[in-house]
């Protein structure tokens, strides 16, 4: 499927009386580059470097993930690389980047994923130097490289980095980005396997969408449910996506959070469950 002849960006659809912009199932937003450039800016002098570098990282981390979750729901893909593609066009529909791929070499069977490419016209670059300082001593696309990342993931079905190894942020004459798989042996994969070390739950409630899906279909055949299931499944995984199942839930230990993601993971299936623990450590 050539991508400027694809039919996703026919599936967004604009609902003025609703005041919402919907691709398929999914909630979208539009938002103004400059106050994003001005969000940088807030996390930077609140937070420091480090840590708004890490919320936007992975910000484009769960961006990228959601979009190739959702272009594989849409439409039929017969080949991995023509979904991965999707993910540069994408950035250029959204107005965050022109990308043209230099090389790439993506084969799942054997376990490769390389990838290099230019970004032109990076919104990221642009808002840091505009709002934070006019030339940095580091790659400053956080948010692009987040998003890179997630997409790729989600359709090689292995963790994969991305990173810059030139920037327009730090006054280079291009951003350039590779992509390699995260059990990569180069110094900056593992970097970044810091930036993303924290659990995310993001991509365990994507696998458990998929899962829910997969089983409502098979529901569908065998019970002849029809609209009704459907109509449940959408509001499960509107609350999925929304984190209504564990936004609800009190506690930040990260023994807690773990005991959360191995729900979520058994959730599909018929396996029970028993959570124990001493007398007041939860609420009904």
């Amino acid at each position: 499927m050539a991508l400027p002849e694809s039919p996703l960006l026919d599936l967004l659809k604009f609902d003025e009386a609703e005041g919402t912009i919907r691709w398929k199932h999914r909630r979208m937003l539009l938002f103004d580059a400059d106050a994003m450039g001005l969000l940088r800016r807030e996390l930077v002098d609140a937070l420091g470097l480090a840590a708004a570098r890490r919320i936007l990282t992975r910000f484009g981390y769960a961006c990228g993930y959601r979009d190739a979750l959702t272009s594989k729901e849409l439409l039929p893909w017969k080949h991995q690389e023509e979904l991965w593609e999707l993910g540069p066009w994408l950035h250029a529909q959204e107005g965050i980047a022109h990308c043209r791929t230099l090389h790439s070499r993506i084969d799942a069977a054997n376990n490769i994923f390389e990838v290099e490419g230019e970004w032109a016209n990076s919104y990221e670059a642009q808002q840091h130097r505009q709002h934070i300082e006019p030339i940095s001593d580091y790659p400053v696309c956080w948010t692009l490289t987040g998003y890179a990342s997630g997409h790729s993931s989600a359709i090689f079905g292995r963790e994969v980095f991305y990173y810059e190894k030139e920037c327009l942020g730090k006054g280079d004459k291009r951003c350039f980005v590779v992509g390699n798989l995260a059990d990569d042996k180069t110094e900056e994969v593992r970097n970044l396997k810091a930036l993303y070390k924290v659990e995310n739950i993001e991509i365990e409630l994507s696998h458990l969408i998929i899962s829910l899906e997969r089983n409502a279909r098979e529901l569908q055949s065998e019970h002849e449910k029809g609209g009704s299931l459907e109509i449940q499944l959408a509001h499960l995984r509107e609350a999925i996506t929304q984190g209504a199942g564990t936004d609800e839930l009190v506690g930040s230990h990260p023994k807690f959070r773990r005991v959360i993601a191995d729900v979520a993971r058994v959730a599909p299936t018929k396996t029970t469950v028993l959570i124990c623990g001493e007398t007041g450590t939860a609420r009904s």
